[in-house]
């Protein structure tokens, strides 16, 4: 409080225009906040709640990149499953073939037809397990991602952080060409099923190769059916990781919008507030500056 009238100061301009500008000042935020829909426009504003926000908008971006990677693993196992479904089929069109050759009915002729069809479909799952990509990269032929014998390895990064064990998975996919699964054509059963052929120089002969490609066959059935299951429990832990990718990046993007996004309806109510504030404040700050006026009476 001050009492007296100055004619070398104006006290009430004083004190007006300082109100006037914090007012401006604030306005000018308002403003900005308005405009951009943030209430933080700058770290200078919330120090702490800038750098908490700018972390977790850090890590929205890793779960969204991790959620894009869990997609493509489980696009590249829907390509794999797909062409195993494929060969599973043409393997029990094999298994038909084997059981019709080991009919004593059949003779050299019927045998060669049956098993030259049994070798195209033997050819073609070698060709399908050589053909079988996802961007770019073979699945069925133990030829890409870590080569472990006659399995493809790939590790999908499917969390934000450097952890392997709690942000990565690995898929293993054997190998299921021909000679993989112990179907190769032309020559004799092996102890590890590697060829088998429907025919022989007699139509006994003939039969008894029939009963070794049958159980061949019957073996790669069993082979491939394991090779799915196990692509189908991948399959499942890769869409359960992604629901959880989903809420914790719609978790993380909410908490990150409540630091950072600005209050519409609360701070527009603030800034017509601070506007009419503006508005008396230059009001009073005009009558302010003519109050030394008044000593000019005392002059006349």
């Amino acid at each position: 409080m001050y009492n007296g009238l100055f004619i070398n100061s104006n006290q009430s301009a004083v004190i007006a225009t300082d109100n006037l500008q914090n007012t401006n000042n604030q306005l000018g935020q308002s403003l900005n906040e308005l405009s951009s829909g943030l209430q933080i426009t700058g770290a200078w504003v919330n120090p702490a709640g800038y750098e908490i926000a700018q972390s977790l908008n850090a890590t929205t971006l890793g779960i969204n990149q991790a959620t894009s990677n869990a997609n493509n693993g489980n696009s590249l196992i829907n390509i794999a499953s797909g062409a195993l479904s494929t060969i599973q089929g043409m393997l029990g069109t094999m298994q038909t073939l084997a059981t019709n050759a080991a009919n004593g009915t059949n003779s050299t002729q019927n045998l060669d037809a049956l098993n030259s069809e049994f070798s195209q479909l033997a050819s073609e799952i070698t060709q399908i397990s050589n053909s079988t990509q996802f961007n770019g990269l073979n699945l069925l032929n133990a030829t890409a991602g870590t080569l472990a014998g006659s399995i493809s390895a790939f590790s999908f990064q499917i969390g934000p952080n450097a952890d392997t064990t709690n942000n990565q998975i690995s898929v293993s996919i054997q190998g299921v060409a021909a000679s993989l699964l112990g179907l190769s054509s032309g020559g004799t059963i092996t102890s590890s099923l590697s060829q088998v052929s429907l025919t022989g120089s007699t139509a006994s002969a003939g039969n008894a190769s029939a009963l070794i490609a049958l159980s061949a066959v019957q073996a790669a059935i069993t082979q491939v059916a394991g090779i799915s299951g196990q692509l189908g429990s991948y399959q499942n832990r890769v869409t359960q990781i992604l629901g959880n990718l989903q809420t914790e990046g719609t978790n993380t993007q909410a908490a990150y919008n409540n630091i950072m996004d600005v209050n519409f309806a609360s701070e527009m109510s603030n800034f017509t507030l601070l506007s009419t504030l503006a508005q008396s404040g230059e009001a009073m700050l005009s009558q302010a500056s003519m109050v030394p006026q008044g000593l000019l009476t005392l002059l006349k």
